[in-house]
């Protein structure tokens, strides 16, 4: 991207603000709020690539945002987040509304708060999706991407739409509960995991359905959760006829099921998450319809250690197979053989294995730093990965992080 370009002029005016306003300058009741946060991270590969060139080590990640919130009565809230985010040749750092809600609280009492949100919703699945981009939120730098694939976060993160919410306490247990139902993103980016590429087509127009339940202990000792999610993308092929191996004219389908457990100890935290994606690419033909539905199984395991009051470790391990009865993607590789078409079996799995350390010296910064040793290719962006016959299966990378908020 280059210094003088209108991109990099709007992120410039972006950090100015950050740098500058302060919510406590903006009125004297606290109905209106601004913040936000500032990240900038590191990544260095052993091979292959991720948020830009990362094999000579790549600075192209970084996060400018500014948010805020105006209450002009009690039970009205007006919301919003404009984030311009820069991830190697997948984000080029155009601002985006991440979300603009308004938030209509119904009952608000000391047991129970619930109410309707209309507008621009974050995505609520899993423990950390609708705050994904907020780095003081994450346990690490990178979310599991078996669960928070970093590739399908434009469709994951938001959709424009309704909701409704209702948290308060049930039969002595904290109980959460969120459904939404909005149209989510179909851009370019969307056609990267879930048809292989950008295709010569776009996706038109879509329909999503969310719904997540969660349940706590009222001193936050365990957490249990279960999300669920269906898509459906209508793909407009912009060729007619389609030439063969490409997708046509026709609906792709996609349900998740992620389930969600949490269980805190002393200065210990233990999380695992597991999901099932069922992926319907039948209508679609092309490539993907040489099997035209798959189950996508993830999961991991995580522990985080906080050993000192500004100091936290964390292990974790993972694992996501984009189908469960290929793991190994010799199948995959088989059927694409058949149409002389080369292909490598660990583009359909991947496994990790995460050792990071974060630091917080003061309460508006964080700067963390980890280390994955990685099995398969499944997560790694096609953007900045365009000729697979060059990936590595085994592979290692290192990640540095910087994040100040205000």
């Amino acid at each position: 991207m280059k210094s003088n370009s209108p991109v990099h002029l709007v992120s410039l005016a972006l950090l100015f603000v950050a740098l500058t306003v302060r919510a406590e300058d903006m009125t004297s009741d606290g109905n209106l709020r601004v913040n936000g946060f500032i990240t900038q991270g590191y990544f260095q590969s052993d091979h292959n690539n991720i948020y830009g060139n990362s094999e000579d080590g790549s600075l192209d990640f970084r996060e400018l945002a500014v948010n805020g919130s105006w209450r002009p009565r009690s039970d009205l809230l007006l919301a919003g987040q404009l984030m311009s985010r820069r991830a190697g040749n997948v984000n080029d750092g155009s601002p985006q509304v991440d979300y603009l809600l308004l938030d209509w609280r119904m009952q608000d009492d000391q047991e129970t708060q619930s109410g309707i949100r209309l507008g621009r919703l974050k995505v609520p699945y899993g423990f950390y999706n609708d705050t994904r981009d907020v780095a003081f939120t994450r346990p690490s730098i990178l979310l599991p991407q078996e669960i928070y694939y970093d590739m399908s976060r434009d469709i994951a993160l938001s959709v424009d739409g309704a909701g409704i919410y209702r948290q308060g306490t049930t039969l002595g247990l904290n109980l959460d509960l969120d459904m939404v139902v909005g149209v989510p993103k179909h851009d370019a980016a969307v056609e990267y995991p879930y048809l292989g590429g950008d295709m010569p087509g776009k996706f038109e127009s879509g329909i999503a359905a969310i719904g997540r339940l969660m349940l706590a202990d009222p001193l936050e000792r365990w957490r249990v959760g279960v999300s669920l999610l269906s898509f459906d993308l209508d793909y407009e092929a912009f060729d007619d006829p389609v030439p063969a191996l490409l997708p046509g004219d026709g609906r792709l389908h996609v349900d998740i099921a992620v389930l969600s457990a949490q269980m805190r100890y002393l200065r210990w935290a233990f999380t695992a998450e597991y999901m099932l994606q069922h992926i319907d690419w039948s209508e679609l033909g092309g490539v993907v319809a040489l099997k035209p539905e798959v189950y996508l199984e993830a999961y991991y395991l995580q522990a985080q250690y906080h050993f000192l009051p500004r100091w936290d470790l964390i292990l974790r391990y993972g694992e996501a197979y984009l189908d469960r009865d290929d793991r190994g993607g010799r199948g995959f590789q088989a059927r694409l053989a058949e149409l002389g078409i080369a292909a490598q079996p660990a583009v359909r799995y991947a496994q990790d294995l995460t050792l990071g350390i974060g630091w917080q010296p003061a309460p508006n910064w964080l700067l963390r730093a980890e280390w994955h040793r990685v099995q398969g290719t499944l997560w790694l962006p096609g953007q900045d990965n365009p000729d697979t016959a060059q990936l590595r299966r085994n592979w290692n990378l290192f990640a540095l992080q910087a994040t100040y908020r205000f």
